[in-house]
């Protein structure tokens, strides 16, 4: 009896312990299970992780890109604009420079001079209006290459082997492809003489002159516009005069063009303004043709804040006439002639074009006017 109590207890140990063991066991399986489920599902989130980190990176990279839209100011040529004052001069110049990164891609030229009233030239518009009272007695403000003919056979009976346009193009092109600090150096190096020589097609003693007021608007950002051009080597110029805003004024505008459409388009107003900054300095030969000396010929862009100021006291205007004059360079950038008529078409009662983003100006559409006009010289 004894014997059998302690084979039976040995038997009962022996399977507790089997028991135990399975147990134990099969907890180290679940527990390897459970521990493999982890792994697998951390590595699935760290999958899903890494791919929403590139689809963000992707979306980063996009953002990245610049873009080529001129309303947000990321095109790949820039319109610059200016007025160079000189010491010594009778006339003032207005120069347009287009630059693609720091390379010039081309250069608009024309200068304004007063003139006798009597003589065969043809005054801006608006000269024998309202405009043309602050003019003095006996003269006309002239476009140079409005009246380029006329203009330049006076110049060939002073003896002059070119035309006018023939320096402007000289200029143009010799600029044309060469980075600002090249023409620059190129400047500083030579003297007039040497100059001139090297300048095809201009024989202007005006014309180093001239050279250096390119460089000095192609390095000022005062008054710029943006575009895209898929070649900016290949655009071309238009440019006009033309009277969209009353008779008080006249415009002056520069279309950069490819094919049929505005690559950039740079514009400008000019009008007598009391007591404004004048386009030329003080004192000089151009002054004189002023029919009062406190009201100089001035840039509505050079005196933006004098002159918003008044269409702010006249119209109640929010918007001046800087950011209005760029709202509408900005809407023209890559549009055709047709889809500019478009928008001009859809002018509504009080003169302003909701497709043209913060333009308030009651003739917004004789602006885009100008332009198209331009576009079809």
């Amino acid at each position: 009896m004894k014997k059998f109590s302690i084979a039976t207890l040995m038997l009962a140990s022996a399977l507790v312990l089997s028991a135990c063991s399975n147990t134990n066991e099969k907890e180290a399986d679940n527990k390897a299970e459970t521990e493999v489920s982890q792994e697998a599902e951390t590595e699935t989130k760290d999958d899903a992780n890494k791919e929403e980190t590139k689809d963000e990176a992707k979306e980063e990279t996009k953002e990245e890109v610049k873009s080529t839209d001129a309303e947000t100011a990321e095109g790949n040529l820039m319109l610059h604009r200016g007025y160079p004052k000189s010491d010594e001069s009778r006339s003032f110049p207005r120069i347009v420079v287009a630059t693609s990164g720091d390379t010039i891609v081309g250069v608009s030229l024309d200068e304004y001079q007063y003139d006798s009233a009597d003589g065969d030239f043809e005054g801006v518009n608006n000269s024998d209006k309202e405009f043309g009272e602050g003019t003095a007695e006996g003269k006309v403000l002239i476009s140079k290459m409005a009246n380029e003919e006329k203009y330049s056979a006076q110049m060939k009976e002073a003896g002059s082997p070119t035309s006018l346009k023939e320096t402007y193009e000289g200029i143009a092109n010799f600029a044309k492809g060469k980075t600002i600090s090249e023409l620059e150096d190129f400047l500083k190096e030579k003297s007039d003489d040497e100059i001139i020589e090297a300048v095809t097609g201009a024989t202007f003693k005006s014309t180093p002159s001239l050279l250096n007021q390119v460089v000095e608007v192609a390095k000022s950002e005062d008054f710029v516009s943006v575009g895209h051009a898929e070649n900016p080597e290949e655009i071309t110029f238009k440019a006009i005069t033309g009277a969209p805003h009353g008779e008080k004024s006249f415009a002056d505008a520069v279309v950069a063009m490819e094919g049929d459409k505005v690559v950039a388009a740079s514009f400008d107003e000019f009008q007598y303004i009391e007591d404004g900054m004048g386009i030329a300095k003080e004192g000089t030969d151009f002054t004189q043709g002023y029919a009062e000396e406190n009201k100089v010929l001035g840039s509505k862009l050079e005196n933006n804040e004098k002159y918003s100021e008044h269409m702010a006291e006249k119209g109640k205007s929010t918007v001046s006439i800087k950011d209005n004059f760029e709202a509408i360079e900005n809407f023209v950038a890559g549009k055709t002639a047709d889809e500019i008529k478009e928008a001009i078409d859809s002018k509504k009662e009080d003169g302003t074009i909701d497709a043209v983003t913060g333009a308030t100006l009651k003739d917004t559409a004789n602006y885009l006017q100008l332009i198209v006009d331009a576009m079809s010289l």
